[in-house]
């Protein structure tokens, strides 16, 4: 039985990724920390911010995990220092270590889309700081993986989802401005969350890209999210430009996990508009 560690199990991607980890194993164990919310899932869970290193310690001395996801927000020093430590452990221990990075870790590079041998390079605050968390790992860890996504769109507990926040200005009847120019590959949560959890099955090591087939333009992409749920498409006003390339190409992710797990565009309007719980939300 596969014995799972996730710290940061309450959060919006975890939601999905118990389910399909549960999917993915079958029989397994999962603990998770968490700070003040818990995840509606059943797992064994125990309370623990990033700068409770010992507490974090007691947990992997005693479920003796067989991988490790940090999924943890907190880009600080205390987050630093739990991933330096996570690192170590990894090592000595010999758990599969997973790192949740971000499309920012290359937000530098606006011109072109990524692929997974692209090197960490960020002009953002937040993206240099998952830069400097990848430039660590590949630097000192020997078991792991890298996962780098960026926006995904359904809904979770705990907190309102970008999604769920974009649909209620529709509901509301009130317009939007969007920039034009933020190019991305948006997977529903629900996907996402399966295809890291088939990574996870296969062992995957290195860096891992999550992304649909097929991107677009944000501003279209929101038209077409409104309208699916029966919202006019002009109330979506274009503003000015933005250029940005979030294209993540998940090359290595399909070849390690098969076809199968390839989504579209398309795919994921379709599970957002079939969420139950944003079901209220449809005109």
């Amino acid at each position: 039985m596969k014995k799972i560690l996730i710290l940061g199990s309450s959060g919006c991607i975890a939601h999905y990724l118990i389910p399909s980890l549960k999917k993915e194993f079958g029989d397994c164990h999962i603990v998770g920390s968490v700070l003040n919310n818990k995840p509606e899932h059943l797992i064994d869970i125990f309370q623990a911010s990033n700068d409770q290193i010992e507490l974090i310690d007691e947990q992997i001395g005693k479920l003796q995990p067989d991988i490790v996801i940090n999924m943890t927000r907190g880009e600080d020093d205390d987050g630093f220092s739990l991933h330096k430590y996570l690192i170590e452990k990894s090592v000595s221990f010999g758990f599969h270590y997973n790192f949740f990075s971000s499309f920012n870790a290359l937000d530098a590079n606006t011109e072109n889309e990524h692929y997974e041998d692209e090197l960490p390079h960020s002009q953002t605050e937040y993206g240099e700081f998952k830069a400097k968390c990848e430039n660590e790992l590949t630097k000192s860890g020997k078991n792991f993986s890298i996962f780098r996504f960026g926006a995904t769109h359904g809904w979770a507990p705990n907190s309102q989802t970008r999604t769920e926040l974009f649909l209620e200005v529709m509901l509301s009847g009130e317009s939007l401005t969007i920039d034009r120019g933020v190019l991305q590959n948006r997977l529903a949560t629900n996907h996402l969350a399966s295809m890291m959890a088939a990574v996870l099955k296969r062992n995957g090591e290195g860096v891992f890209h999550f992304g649909t087939k097929d991107g677009s333009d944000e501003i279209d992409f929101l038209r077409d999210l409104a309208e699916s749920f029966g919202h006019p498409r002009d109330q979506i006003i274009e503003g000015g430009i933005n250029n940005c390339n979030a294209l993540m190409i998940p090359e290595r992710t399909i070849k390690l996990i098969g076809q199968e797990y390839e989504k579209s565009e398309e795919d994921t309007l379709f599970a957002i508009r079939h969420m139950i719980r944003l079901a209220q939300y449809i005109l």
